[in-house]
């Protein structure tokens, strides 16, 4: 099986990362199939989403006609900073293909763009193309990003994207690694309703979702997705405004509702029926949260990707997370699948669930910049309690609360 796998993650002048801050994914030369940043409320660990969502945007949607402008979010609390470029850089492998792709960007242009592959015998990287406003490298025309490409390519667009139309091996690539990659911000409707199309479109991980459910232990036999239509004449009559009365006709036919079904027993235990309940209004919060996540987590096991979710534990119980963590850490996970997770679930760090070098920390500077450490940088000593010592302040990235 080919996996899609995120190797390095560079961010630098987006949001509020000022200075270049690196994120290696690798221990030992080999991809960890776990990740943890854990930092207090506003660090910066959701930008790191962010930024992996705005590259994955971007590189799909940069030739839209109708974008006329990037949507960058340079650091904002610095002068020169926020008249600068943002800056991005991915290393990833993609049928056991090994890759590093970048570029900088502001409102009004792509200022640099770049790939170059890992030589598989030596292990040393060969460019494949390199874009500036001046033009492209020499070589580029061999790999088919030639004049010709970079000349119809507007500014604000990818020569990546734009080389897609053109069927480029090196787009189809870096295209097909991006549907490997699920990023989850952790809002309740972006993530049921990517549950719902995964569930629509593989009818056959109905089982796995609902084994998954079973074995957190949350009682529920089966469920069911049901489509269901919003009546026009009922729409119109809603006190809402006339751009959400569009938006939910537009979407009128992808509504749906969610059934489980739970068991009926007598006096006795014995089994005598069935009770079906909502979903949204008779299961509770974590129940929902856990369904919300079953399938991408089957989905990102079976076929070897990448999950990353923000939020990770927001209405789970700690035995939960450890659960989800461990599955990736089992021979479960056969095709070498990776977990990103932004947490503050200290108990994850118990029992060597996680080891030293899943563990990464954010936390900003006097200047408000978001910088992130990894546990292995610390003073960590041999055997020694990382949630212990966390809880303590003797890492850092932990509120700094004030008493009264």
């Amino acid at each position: 099986m080919n996996t899609s796998q995120l190797l390095r993650l560079k961010i630098k002048n987006y949001r509020s990362f000022n200075g270049m801050q690196e994120i290696d994914f690798r221990s030992r030369h080999e991809t960890r199939k776990i990740t943890a940043f854990y930092g207090p409320n506003a660090s910066g660990k959701s930008n790191i989403v962010k930024a992996l969502q705005f590259i994955q945007w971007f590189i799909i949607n940069s030739n839209n006609t109708n974008l006329i402008k990037i949507p960058t979010e340079p650091f904002m609390l610095n002068a020169q900073s926020r008249l600068q470029p943002s800056e991005f850089e991915i290393e990833f492998k993609q049928d056991s293909r090994h890759f590093i792709y970048g570029f900088s960007v502001d409102a009004d242009s792509v200022k640099t763009e770049y790939l170059s592959e890992f030589a598989s015998n030596t292990m040393k990287p060969r460019t494949i193309f390199k874009r500036t406003l001046g033009g492209l490298n020499a070589t580029a025309e061999k790999y088919k990003f030639g004049k010709k490409l970079f000349t119809d390519t507007r500014p604000t667009v990818l020569l990546i994207t734009k080389a897609r139309e053109n069927n480029n091996e090196y787009s189809n690539l870096l295209f097909k690694w991006l549907t490997g990659i699920n990023v989850l911000s952790g809002n309740p409707s972006e993530t049921i309703q990517w549950t719902v199309d995964q569930l629509r479109a593989h009818p056959d991980m109905q089982k796995e979702v609902t084994d998954l459910l079973g074995e957190a232990d949350l009682w529920i036999r089966s469920f069911n997705v049901e489509n269901i239509t919003l009546p026009l004449d009922v729409v119109k009559q809603l006190p809402l405004s006339e751009d959400t009365k569009s938006t939910l006709t537009q979407n009128s036919n992808n509504a749906f509702t969610i059934k489980t079904t739970h068991t009926i027993r007598d006096k006795n235990k014995k089994v005598v029926g069935e009770q079906v309940f909502d979903l949204a209004t008779n299961e509770s919060s974590g129940t929902r949260k856990f369904f919300e996540l079953a399938a991408p987590i089957v989905d990102t096991l079976a076929h070897g990707k990448l999950l990353y979710l923000d939020e990770f534990g927001a209405y789970l119980h700690s035995d939960i997370c450890i659960f989800i963590v461990s599955l990736f850490k089992s021979s479960r996970n056969k095709h070498g699948a990776q977990l990103i997770i932004n947490t503050h679930d200290t108990a994850l760090m118990r029992d060597a669930l996680l080891a030293r070098e899943d563990i990464f920390f954010v936390e900003k500077n006097f200047s408000e910049e978001s910088i992130i450490t990894p546990l292995s940088d610390k003073s960590v000593r041999l055997g020694e309690s990382f949630e212990k010592r966390y809880r303590q302040g003797l890492y850092g990235a932990k509120p700094q609360v004030i008493e009264r």
